[in-house]
């Protein structure tokens, strides 16, 4: 073999070895910690974004959900209002036992003996100038409005009276027990100038008073009230009423317009003509004989 080829041979593994002994050695914990390094850059953003996602949690307001908001709403909304009937009762109590000079908010819960807050007093501010039952003057004062104002005896019968020519009707005791008090032994007082008639408004029993037109009113005497209430005429149709008064030599008004005819829709159908059948085979009428036997 050619000896410089075996030198050059030689020449080539010393210089491998070399390079091997001074390579860098590969350290398997700076790789850990360099991953872990890159690892924890990428995920850097991301705790810092659910950190901020949580602050902003703790600093919503706690909500219930199991009580439910709109319960919290209407349990306030029912106090408020009712604050508002208990003021209108106390100034219709006041009304009835002719108190009625006006108060204001503070002098009329102080009368109430009751207290309320700061938002329920500025709520009741606004919102009682609402209230149909109360009445406010330019000093901010208060009293009940009734329906009627109405306090003698001549007073009431000239309301009546004006309800009658304006066509209004009557008058409830509901109406009137806002006005004065015990209404309802007062208008027993007043005589035959009234018509009472019992009545039902809003499922509620209630008393309607008409007034008594004397100029329209017609006497009628003791005997023919006496026949009207003996005759029973209850269990009668209209055809044996007939009957009963054509015996007693009585005729009744009979309904002597013309009556209207209804003409319905027109329900007769046309009869369709009916079209002649083809005859078939008609060709073979001198080839064909008839076989039937008598």
């Amino acid at each position: 073999m050619d000896p410089k080829l075996l030198q050059q041979r030689a020449e080539f593994l010393k210089a491998s070895t070399r390079n091997i002994n001074n390579a860098p050695k590969f350290n398997a914990s700076s790789a850990n910690v360099a991953s872990t390094s890159s690892k924890s850059k990428k995920k850097a953003p991301q705790q810092s974004k659910t950190q901020d996602e949580l602050r902003h949690m703790k600093s919503l307001p706690n909500f219930d959900y199991s009580s439910g908001k709109a319960d919290a709403i209407s349990t306030v909304n029912s106090s408020l209002f009712g604050m508002m009937a208990k003021i209108v009762d106390y100034m219709k109590k006041r009304h009835l036992e002719n108190q009625g000079w006006p108060l204001t908010l503070n002098e009329c819960l102080d009368e109430m003996k009751q207290t309320v807050a700061k938002k329920t007093e500025q709520w009741l501010i606004e919102k009682l100038p609402e209230n149909p039952k109360l009445q406010f003057d330019e000093h901010g004062k208060f009293c009940f409005k009734p329906m009627y104002k109405l306090k003698s005896d001549e007073q009431i019968k000239a309301q009546l009276a004006k309800h009658y020519r304006d066509g209004k009707g009557a008058i409830l005791l509901s109406d009137l027990n806002e006005c004065f008090a015990k209404a309802d032994e007062r208008m027993s007082k007043l005589g035959p100038t009234c018509v009472t008639i019992p009545c039902q408004v809003q499922k509620k029993k209630d008393k309607a008073y008409f007034y008594n037109d004397p100029d329209v009113g017609i006497t009628v005497d003791d005997e023919f009230v006496g026949l009207w209430r003996a005759s029973n005429v209850d269990h009668l149709d209209e055809k044996k009423i007939d009957e009963y008064l054509a015996k007693h030599g009585l005729t009744i008004i009979k309904d002597q317009a013309p009556k209207r005819l209804i003409h319905g829709p027109n329900t007769h159908k046309r009869k369709q003509a009916r079209r002649p059948g083809k005859i078939q085979n008609t060709h073979m009428g001198d080839i064909l004989e008839s076989y039937e036997t008598n």
